[in-house]
């Protein structure tokens, strides 16, 4: 049973957002001007997020994001719920939560989840974008500013957040006025 047992939760420890790939992907991101490109790398650095080096892990997750995209909300948040208690330390089960209590009302519980995220991952620019969106709605203006710039610093392309991003500050300083 031990090794079954060992077998099937496999090592959650292989891969994800200590992966050392991230770091040159990142300043690949940073330094290019190119959109086209940046997506390409954007889309590389999601891959290795949503990689955990355990392969019940990673199933569990494509199942979640299956889930998520029917709109089958509580089936989502109970598998994401199973990955982060096998392997608490990969930051996109916590990221995959806050999506799906994001997209249920549940925003206090997002923003801890996102939270855990940016312990984990400082640099998920997918979770400072929404931790910025959930500050929007609240009505928290200094939150949201901050999530979004940092966002921005991170993955400087991403249009709707830079638009955004600019909006907020335009308003702010009408309001300084």
């Amino acid at each position: 049973f031990l090794i079954a047992g060992l077998l099937f939760w496999g090592n959650p420890a292989l891969a994800r957002q200590d992966d050392p790939k991230l770091d040159e992907l990142f300043t690949q991101l940073a330094e290019t001007e190119d959109f086209d490109k940046a997506k390409v790398i954007e889309g590389s650095i999601w891959k290795v997020w949503l990689t955990s080096g355990s392969d019940t892990v990673d199933f569990l997750m494509l199942q979640g994001v299956s889930y998520m995209s029917q709109g089958q909300f509580a089936k989502a948040i109970s598998l994401f719920s199973t990955v982060i208690k096998i392997d608490p330390e990969f930051s996109e089960g916590w990221n995959k939560r806050a999506t799906v209590l994001f997209l249920i009302g549940e925003y206090d519980s997002s923003i801890e989840d996102i939270g855990r995220t940016l312990e984990l991952e400082p640099r998920h620019f997918g979770a400072l974008s929404g931790l910025g969106q959930i500050y929007d709605i609240q009505k928290s203006e200094e939150g949201a500013l901050s999530a979004y710039e940092k966002a921005v610093d991170i993955n400087p392309h991403m249009p709707g957040v830079k638009a955004r991003l600019e909006q907020l500050i335009i308003e702010r300083d009408k309001k300084r006025i």
